[in-house]
Formats: C-alpha cells, structure tokens, sequence
C-alpha cells in the first residue's frame, strides 16, 4: 500500500512537470519557450524512467568479517550491489538499521571506570554510504563496526536510496538481509587467592580446587626431585636397593557449581551486570583450567543448569549462553536460590556472582553455607552506590563462614581479576 502510494506520487510530479512545461511553451509560444521545454524533456524522460525502474530486483549481499567476536572488538562489514541493467543513476546511498542490542559500546575494561552512569554504554550508530555509480553494475561499499557489546546481534534490514538530479523523484528499497553476530563477553585471568584461616595447628588454606590424597596409596615408583622425604617406600627402597617413593591416588576434584544472578534490579546500573557476566566467564575459564569438576547454573527469567563436562561444544554452549544473557527475571533472586539450595549435594563449593544483595540473599547464602564446603560470594557493585546496608551485609555473610569479594570500579579496571576463596 505505502509503495503504491509513493509510486503514484512520483507519477504524479513528472505528470505536473510535463503537463506546465509543455503548457507554458504551448500558450507563450517563441524560441525561448520551447528551448527550455525541449531542453528538458531529456530529464523529464529519466524522471519517467526512473519512476518505473524497478530496484527489488538488485542481488544485495551483506558479508561479516566475523561471525563470532570478543566484546570491544572491531569488525569489517562489507556491502555488494549487483544489477543486470546499466540503468543510469546520478547517486546511490546505503542505510544500516542496526537492532536495539547494537546501540551500546563496550570499551573493555575501561568501561568501568564509569560504572555508575546509566548511560556509559550507550552508542548511537548511523552508517550511511553514498557513491555515484552512473552506468556501473557493480557497487560495493565498506564501514566498520567498532567497540561490539556483548549480545547476539541480529542486523537485517539495509535501505537502498537513489533519486534524479533535482531531487523530484526519490525511491528507495529496504533489503531483507540475514546477518548474524554473536558476541562473547570479555575474558581476563582469574588469580584466585586461598585466603588461610586458624585452626589449631596454625594458618592454613580452608580448602584447595584440586589436592592429593595421601592417605591412600595405589603403587610405588622411582624417586624423584622434588617428593617429600615422608613418602619414600623404606621397604621397597631396601628390596630393590633403589630409591622408590609411595605413589598416591589422585583424590577427584573438589564438585563445585558458579551460579550467577541473572534477576532485574531496578536500582541496578546497567555495567554491574556487564561485570558479573564478564567475571563469571572469566572464573569459568580459569576453574576449568584447573580441571574441577564444575557446574554452572544462571537464575534469571528461567533456569539454566550446564552440569560439569569438558568437551568444546559444551564449553561453546556456556559461551553463547553468557553471550545472549540479559537480567529479565521477574522472581527474586533469594527464592531462587532458596530453592536450589534444596537440590544441592552437601560438601560443595559454591561461587554466587551477584549485582544485587539484600537480608534475603543473605539468608539463604547463610543456609547453603551449612551444607557446602565452602561459599565464595562476589559482589558486584560500584563503589558510589555502596551503602551502610551492603557492608553491614558483607560482614554477616563474613561471620557467617562465606568468602565475600567486592567487585567495584577499583577491581574492575584491572586487567587481571584478584579475589580471595
């Protein structure tokens, strides 16, 4: 119907054009009259032409130099323009519409350093390219998309405008055009901390990721440097008249699970998010590395559970999950987590990323810390928003046996992530 109508006006112009032209010649008669008619009617015939050429009919391509990025990264685009006719066009211009998801910026961890405006990551992005092709058949046309935020980003429709010299005729195409980015979050090194705590026989680690057993012993083997002097075999080392050291079974990784607070807080700045994603990806990394048996769950508008595997496909999974993750949930976080404290297996270890803390987290983080190995909260907020409140709550959760990490502009920006388990 709009294309209708917009055809009908353009027909209408070059039909008021021609219709006053040719009357003012008719009725003024003379040379000058019907110069300036004949003169032109070569440009009245384009603007006819032009009004029924047809450009739905153009091969339009869109090509991504990536597929799949890194938050901040920069990416080519290039735009190709085919048609079979040489129709004659004075200018051709192209118009991106980019999707909501595309209008935000990611500057690495620079980002943080103005974590609590609202608007730090916002972007507006208008990319037009005009050429003047005249009889060519073939266009092309490059732009880059730089600092990509994290998301799945779906960019589709391209606009296509041309138009005569006087700008009486304007038409223009929109392309339907399927391209798809996937944009996985920032990844820094995690150096994780074992914080050590009194017991009787002096400081020492509350737990470690991955320990040796060395209560049970599964064979011997040949010394060498660097084993404890407590673990060499004195029988065997007498009978084979060689040094031989007890060989121990490798005890099975500390069963952990990271879960990530995915709820909506109105109060919450858009980055603390960001912060909690792009930790979470970067914990996730360094734990796997370290060969844990880990588990990772998100608790937003639905449940997302990823039981502990080490395949890449799995790891890909998890990938474009955190990639695709906004904080849309409507159920509090605390109920959520109450709820899978029922469902956890005792002796864990637990790592809750979360942007948002209140007497209800905090209560069920102290109940899971009862059953679990160990609790490591970490607390994503930044440091202007800090209230009285929140530190009183991270010295309960303290008190309570959980290791608290506050994630603020200071931790942020660093290039690698410090905290304490």
């Amino acid at each position: 119907m709009r294309q209708t109508f917009h055809f009908t006006a353009r027909l209408i112009t070059v039909s008021l054009l021609f219709a006053s032209l040719f009357s003012y010649a008719m009725f003024q008669g003379g040379f000058v009259s019907w110069f300036l008619f004949y003169s032109f009617l070569p440009f009245l015939i384009y603007m006819v032409a032009l009004t029924f050429y047809r450009m739905d009919r153009w091969e339009v391509k869109r090509s991504l130099s990536k597929r799949v990025a890194t938050a901040g990264e920069t990416i080519d685009v290039d735009i190709e323009i085919d048609r079979k006719f040489p129709f004659p066009m004075y200018y051709c211009v192209v118009e991106e519409y980019f999707p909501k998801s595309l209008m935000k910026k990611d500057l690495h961890f620079e980002k943080y350093r103005e974590m609590d405006h609202s608007g730090a990551l916002e972007e507006v992005r208008d990319i037009k390219k005009i050429s003047f092709p005249w009889f060519k058949r073939h266009m092309k046309y490059h732009y880059q998309l730089e600092k990509l935020p994290r998301g799945a980003h779906d960019i589709k429709a391209l606009r296509v405008k041309t138009g005569d010299f006087f700008g009486f005729i304007k038409k223009e195409y929109v392309y339907q055009l399927d391209n798809r980015l996937l944009v996985f979050p920032c990844q820094r090194r995690v150096n994780l901390t074992e914080k050590a705590y009194s017991i009787e026989q002096g400081a020492s680690p509350s737990f470690k990721l991955n320990e040796k057993n060395t209560n049970v012993v599964s064979g011997v083997r040949e010394y060498v440097p660097g084993d404890r002097f407590s673990w060499i075999d004195w029988k065997t080392t007498a009978k084979s008249n060689q040094m031989m050291t007890k060989e121990f079974e490798q005890e099975k990784s500390v069963d952990m699970i990271l879960i990530l607070n995915a709820v909506y807080q109105e109060k919450s700045k858009p980055l603390s998010f960001e912060g909690a994603v792009e930790f979470s990806a970067s914990l996730l990394e360094e734990l796997n590395k370290k060969s844990s048996q880990l588990a990772f769950m998100t608790l937003g508008d639905s449940r997302r559970y990823f039981p502990s595997q080490k395949d890449k496909q799995y790891k890909a999974m998890i990938q474009q999950h955190l990639a695709q993750i906004e904080p849309i949930g409507k159920s509090p976080f605390a109920y959520q987590l109450e709820r899978e404290r029922l469902q956890l297996p005792t002796g864990m270890v637990v790592f809750i990323v979360s942007h948002h803390l209140d007497v209800q987290v905090l209560e069920s983080m102290t109940r899971i810390a009862q059953k679990s190995k160990r609790v490591i909260f970490f607390y994503v907020k930044p440091a202007k928003q800090l209230e009285f409140n929140d530190h009183k709550l991270m010295k309960k959760l303290t008190s309570s046996g959980v290791a608290v990490n506050l994630l603020s502009e200071d931790e942020l920006v660093q290039q690698e992530f410090e905290v304490n388990t």
